[in-house]
């Protein structure tokens, strides 16, 4: 009896302890971000790879073209076309993978690098082709207007030419 006497209240503290609500976990502030899994992070797929070619034409007071293109390593070619731009709008087309490195080829082969950043002029109605190259961690961009050497004016032609002439294809 008296053992009876000595358990009774543990088994009655215990009783009670197992009825009280369970205590909430605490929940992060809305401002933490919560940590992936390592199951979710193994299947992330790669952040997109950054265009290393851009290629930009502005307005100018008429109907010139006004657009902007992202030229990827892979060939994919995001494109916003704005006022009389050969297609208003975003797209996104593909051109094959070699064309994007013979464009990057005829850059290096004209010293895109060590080119001016403007060829500009007096006229202020003149539209620019801004042409943006990425070299790993850094870029080269420069701003053609009028007066631009002869080998940047046949690169910024061929670019444009392979930009303007696969709007609206379908990316395959």
């Amino acid at each position: 009896m008296r053992l009876l006497s000595l358990l009774l209240p543990l088994l009655l503290a215990c009783s009670a302890q197992a009825q009280q609500p369970a205590r909430p976990k605490a929940t992060p502030p809305a401002h933490a971000k919560p940590k992936p899994s390592k199951a979710a992070v193994a299947s992330k797929p790669a952040p997109a790879a950054q265009p290393v070619i851009t290629l930009e034409r502005t307005p100018c007071f008429g109907r010139c073209p006004h657009y902007k293109a992202y030229i990827f390593p892979d060939g994919r070619v995001q494109y916003e076309g704005f006022r009389y731009a050969p297609m208003e709008g975003q797209a996104e087309s593909r051109l094959p993978p070699a064309m994007v490195q013979k464009m990057l080829q005829q850059a290096k082969s004209i010293g895109f690098q060590q080119l001016k950043s403007e060829y500009t002029g007096d006229i202020s109605d003149l539209p620019s082709t801004i042409l943006t190259i990425r070299y790993g961690a850094t870029t080269k961009t420069v701003k053609a207007e009028q007066g631009t050497p002869a080998a940047l004016q046949e690169l910024l032609t061929f670019v444009t030419t392979e930009v303007e002439s696969n709007v609206g294809t379908s990316v395959r």
